[in-house]
Order: structure tokens, then sequence, then C-alpha cells
């Protein structure tokens, strides 16, 4: 089969066809194609035979399942993800739609920027109902609609034990993202010293004695000489979580048939990491022989859900300085968790890292799919909003966020050009974001919103393009990126 022969085909159907996705290899020819609003999968060929679906006018029609992505993957490689190691400038864009990766590919651009297409985390899937196959499968179906062959990882994001590290890596994720929250002792920092000092009396010897004399009395690079109560501290807060971070990296590294990106996040703890402790941890990594791809400390300052930077500019400009050394002493790149929106410390981010840096971002797309249905279908949009609000609550269990809502412009004030402005105001920002599981369990939006959603696809994109792009835009400005 030629792709002359497959498009003459597709002229006699009812098709539309995405013409960036058609493509051949090895006799076999392929095209994102699309009925009314059903996306599917046209192949025809040798292999069309590996795919599942109907036979249509010489064509084989096929529902973007997990099999015909897995069929789709092997068929054509660029579409399955693949490790960005050796890649100096990564951002992670959490789809939990699995509609985004479009507007995600376009916002890129020119930029050397390699993207981790399927990043979700174990609470994403369960919120969303999804599995890791499920959004790599997504990614894979849009990489192959946009014709993008530069290459996406997968990341199986805030992981936290083995067994999710190993669901992750079968169902294909090329990246791990260790979350080691639940070893550190977060309630350390605010201990009495007598405390301290008595936990640390009670540690096994062979761990005093290892850290006693790997870091005291010497001069350390980067932050200088630590104090013996400082060093107890740290042990406190941070020696299971390191353990548990060196034990992970191996298990990674039993299981794996592909490279793995491993990132090593610390940053969902109470109080910011100080350039003394991510010293500590980052030398423990490298003394067992770990070297993460990337490690996301907690900066100062707040990095809340969906809405911008909260914090003293010029504080977290001089702490961030002195993590990248850090960072840049060990080898690894700074990982920016919660990166979306956060513009204002965009600039000092580039700068400093001079565009060797991992920054994450995820529910900032599905609100601009809500700005999508205010637009397109204010009705719902309205519906969905008080729902929102009236399940605050409940859904703050998942977030932490800050925001009043009880400072949200009341909606049945307000005309139908105005609702989409509801996704530049803080509190509404944040009180849609945290809702978005709670909302797709609803029938009565899912199935409007996924409707709205496909008969509005390139105004998504589009929204994706303005509002990712300057993320990209501010991030990369003044670098070679």
């Amino acid at each position: 089969m030629t792709v002359d022969a497959f498009r003459a085909l597709l002229s006699n159907t009812d098709l539309f066809v995405y013409e960036r996705s058609v493509d051949e290899n090895d006799g076999t020819v392929a095209a994102l194609v699309r009925r009314d609003l059903e996306k599917l999968l046209a192949v025809a060929g040798k292999q069309a035979e590996t795919f599942a679906g109907t036979e249509e006018k010489g064509l084989k029609l096929c529902p973007l399942t997990n099999e015909n992505a897995r069929a789709l993957m092997q068929l054509f490689p660029y579409t399955k993800p693949r490790s960005h190691k050796g890649h100096r400038f990564t951002m992670g864009f959490g789809d939990r739609l699995g509609l985004a990766s479009p507007g995600h590919i376009r916002a890129i651009g020119d930029h050397d920027i390699y993207p981790v297409l399927a990043q979700q985390s174990i609470r994403e899937l369960n919120l969303t109902h999804r599995t890791f196959a499920d959004v790599i499968s997504a990614a894979a179906f849009n990489v192959f609609q946009e014709g993008y062959r530069k290459g996406y990882g997968a990341d199986g994001d805030h992981l936290k034990t083995k067994d999710e590290i190993k669901y992750a890596l079968e169902s294909g994720c090329t990246m791990v993202t260790l979350d080691c929250s639940e070893q550190i002792d977060q309630q350390a920092v605010t201990y009495p010293q007598d405390q301290i000092d008595a936990l640390y009396a009670q540690l096994p010897a062979d761990v005093r004695a290892h850290y006693e004399g790997v870091y005291l009395d010497r001069e350390l690079p980067i932050i200088g000489c630590l104090s013996a109560p400082e060093l107890r501290r740290i042990v406190i807060v941070f020696w299971k979580g390191i353990r548990h971070a060196i034990e992970c990296y191996r298990y990674i590294d039993e299981i794996k048939t592909v490279a793995v990106d491993f990132e090593l996040s610390i940053d969902e703890t109470l109080t910011i990491t100080t350039p003394a402790e991510h010293f500590v941890v980052g030398n423990e990594l490298h003394d067992a022989g770990v070297t993460p791809i990337s490690c996301a400390p907690h900066f100062s300052g707040a990095f809340e859900k969906g809405i911008e930077y909260a914090g003293d500019l010029n504080a977290f400009a001089r702490d961030f300085v002195v993590h990248q050394q850090i960072a840049d002493h060990f080898g690894y790149k700074l990982s920016l968790h919660s990166g979306s929106d956060k513009f204002a410390v965009f600039s000092t981010v580039g700068r400093v890292t001079k565009g060797h840096v991992h920054v994450k971002t995820a529910g900032t797309s599905w609100l601009e799919a809500m700005r999508v249905v205010a637009e397109a279908d204010p009705d719902l949009y309205r519906k969905a909003h008080k729902f929102a609000i009236e399940h605050r609550p409940e859904a703050e269990k998942y977030y932490h966020v800050s925001t009043d809502p009880n400072t949200i412009p009341n909606i049945d004030l307000e005309n139908d050009a105005y609702l989409p402005e509801y996704m530049n105001l803080p509190a509404a920002r944040q009180t849609v974001h945290i809702a978005y599981g709670l909302l797709l369990d609803q029938p009565w939006f899912r199935d409007a919103f996924f409707a709205t959603m496909a008969a509005h696809e390139e105004a998504y994109y589009a929204a994706l393009v303005r509002h990712l792009g300057k993320h990209v835009r501010i991030l990369t400005a003044g670098t070679d990126v």
C-alpha cells in the first residue's frame, strides 16, 4: 500500500483526515481520522491485521484503544515514549484528559525542549479512573496526530512504593518520579533540639557513625561546615527517605527493560529544603552510586496549584542559585514541581539554570479546557462552576489550596461573556482546578464536556499554545533553548 493509494481510499469516505498524521512504514499506511466527533485510526496494507477494527472500503477503521496504541507504537516507533536523558530542557505536561498533547507539542514550537507528554500520578489516575496504559496510549495517538517525531517521555509521577514503580514501568513509563514524603519525618523540623538529640541517639550506631564520619569536622562544598545539632536534625528528617530512594533506584535497575529516568522528589514537605539538607541528600545518593536525572527540592515561597507564585522573589532567587550549585555539583537538573502559572519565577529559573532544568505542569491544561467550555457552552460551565464551589471541601482532601472561595464573584450575577474571566481569578482557578476528578465522575458533566472538547479541539489547542507558550517563552528567554 502506498500513501497515494491510501489517500485515494480515504477520499471515498466521509472521514476527516488529520493530514500531519499520514505515514507509511514497510508497506503499511495509517492516519488519524475523525467521523463526526469520534476519532479513529485508519490503516491499510501489510500490517493492518495487527490492528483491531472494522473493514470499510479497503480500510481498517480502528478505535483508539490501548491494544491499537501498542500496535501503532510497534509500527511507528516515534509514537512510543522513551528516556529524555541527554536533553537539557525538559517539560512535563500532565494531560488528565488525554486531549491536550497536540496543544503541548504546538506550544513548544521550535524550542529545543523535550516534552514528557504522558505524566500522571497515582492520585490523578484514581481521580480520573485511568491507567498508566491509558495515559501513554492517549499520548501516542496525539503524537501520531501531530506527526511529531522528536520523542517524548512518560512519567510515573509522585510514585511512593516499589509496587507503584513496578506498575508504572510495566505499563511503559520511561520516567519515575519518586516521592519520599512518607519516609521523611516532616514534623522533626519543629522538634526542640533535646528531642532531636534523643531520637538521634536511638538510631543504629552504624548510621550515626556514617553521617558523623562524612559530614562533621570538615569543610563541605557549597554549604561549608555543618554543626552537630544541624546534622542530627537533617539525619532525623531525611535518613529513611534517603535509604528508600537508594532502594527504589536499585529496584528500578533490576526490573527495567528500557532506559528509565529517575527523579527524586523531596518537595512534598511542610518546610522548605535548606541547602544543607539538599547537599546531604545529594551526596548520600552520589556515594551510593545513584545519580538522578533531576531532583525537586521544596523551594522557598508557595507553589500552589494553578496560581501564581507567592513569596519573596529575591529570597527565592538567592535560594535557587544555591540549589542550582548543588545540582551542578552532583550532576543532575533541578525540577520545578507545580510549575504551572509560576510566571514570576520563570525568568530566574531560566537564567540560573541556563535552560538545564525540568519543569512540571499539569492542572493548568485542565483549566484551559474549562476556559473553552466557558466560551463554548456557558450553561455547562455555570453548572460545573457551582458544583466545584459546593464540593470544594471534598476536593481539598486531595490538594492543599489557600484561596478563599467566598471571594469568587457570584456567577448568577455575571453574563455569559464574563465566564472565561473566572479562569483568571485565583480563587476560581483553584476551586475548579481541584474539582476535576469530582466533575469527571458526574455523567451530566463528563458526557457534555468531552463532546464540547471534541467539537472545539482547535480552540483548545490554541488556548494551550497561548497559555503554555507563555511559560515556554519566559523560561527560555536568554537561553539557547
